[in-house]
């Protein structure tokens, strides 16, 4: 095709008077989009058909979100738990365990005052030889005890105030960064189990019917987006420096109106040949360089395929 169009257009520019602007052939050409599931599995649903206009967001299919539901609800369900978890630790004990920590404290200090009171009375005795030496070493050793219990009862008190190591909280904290990051790729994978139209367009053709297995990235159908036409042609090396990015061409095709133009969006760097490739200094009117342009407005959208006529901008 490209041959052909070189030749054409060899034919076209040896027509022009060198006034008139040069008029080349063309073709539109459509950026297609090939939409497939992001995970393989069943396909439920496709509400669209072969040439079936859809606007942005539009549902195209629906894959079956069982099994994804189903990883969804499990990351939901282990982030809540990760999460109950770090709370735990962070608030310290429960206002139970720290009345029945209260309550063994009031204990213990009534035990020390009685402890207390008990030594002093051994000892007065056995100042006055009305106690033997044993009691009085009960007397002390029960008194110590007493005071130990009490310290270690408000030890575990302020522990209880505190919550848990800073490395236990540190555990806790990424075990629930890693539920969450679950939970959201779950939800991502669910959510794509929907697609949508990811720009206003055509469906140019389905691959796939609902009940068939597929697999990931095999393509349900084709969008043809609005703004995915684009026109390509070949021009000489001596119209190609008229075409600067951003220049503008006019368009004409059968059937239609008139006024039709694209802006230049690209111009091969490279040159090819027309026939025969013979690289001789008189063949070098035979080199012809690819441009894609980009239609302006959209009174009227170009068929993939179609012919044209391209009137370049007129030589300086």
């Amino acid at each position: 095709m490209k041959l052909w169009f070189a030749v054409v257009l060899a034919l076209t520019l040896a027509a022009c008077d060198g006034q008139a602007p040069p008029t080349v052939q063309g073709w539109a050409e459509g950026d297609f989009l090939a939409l497939g599931p992001v995970d393989g599995g069943r396909l439920a649903s496709r509400p669209v058909a072969r040439g079936d206009r859809v606007a942005k967001g539009a549902v195209l299919f629906q894959m079956d979100a069982t099994a994804l539901t189903a990883a969804r609800d499990a990351a939901r369900q282990a982030m809540a738990e990760a999460q109950a978890n770090l709370t735990d630790l962070t608030k310290g004990a429960r206002p139970e365990e720290v009345a029945v920590t209260d309550a063994q404290i009031t204990e213990a200090e009534s035990a020390v005052r009685l402890a207390t009171v008990s030594l002093a009375r051994t000892r007065s005795l056995a100042a006055g030889r009305n106690a033997s030496r044993q009691a009085l070493d009960q007397a002390e050793a029960e008194a110590a005890q007493a005071a130990a219990r009490l310290a270690r009862l408000k030890a575990e008190r302020q522990v209880q105030a505190m919550g848990a190591r800073a490395d236990r909280i540190a555990s806790a904290e990424a075990a629930r960064a890693a539920a969450a990051a679950r939970l959201d790729e779950a939800q991502w994978h669910l959510d794509r189990a929907t697609m949508r139209a990811p720009a206003d367009g055509v469906i140019d053709e389905t691959f796939h019917q609902p009940g068939e297995t597929i697999g990931a990235a095999v393509p349900v159908l084709s969008l043809l987006p609005d703004d995915g036409i684009k026109i390509r042609f070949f021009v000489p090396e001596a119209a190609r420096a008229t075409l600067a990015l951003g220049s503008q061409v006019a368009l004409a095709c059968d059937g239609c109106p008139a006024g039709l133009t694209a802006t230049v969006r690209s111009v091969a760097s490279r040159e090819e040949f027309t026939p025969p490739p013979v690289y001789t200094l008189p063949n070098r009117a035979s080199f012809v360089f690819l441009v894609e342009a980009r239609q302006d407005g959209t009174a009227l959208r170009l068929r993939p395929g179609q012919p044209l006529d391209v009137t370049l901008p007129t030589p300086p």
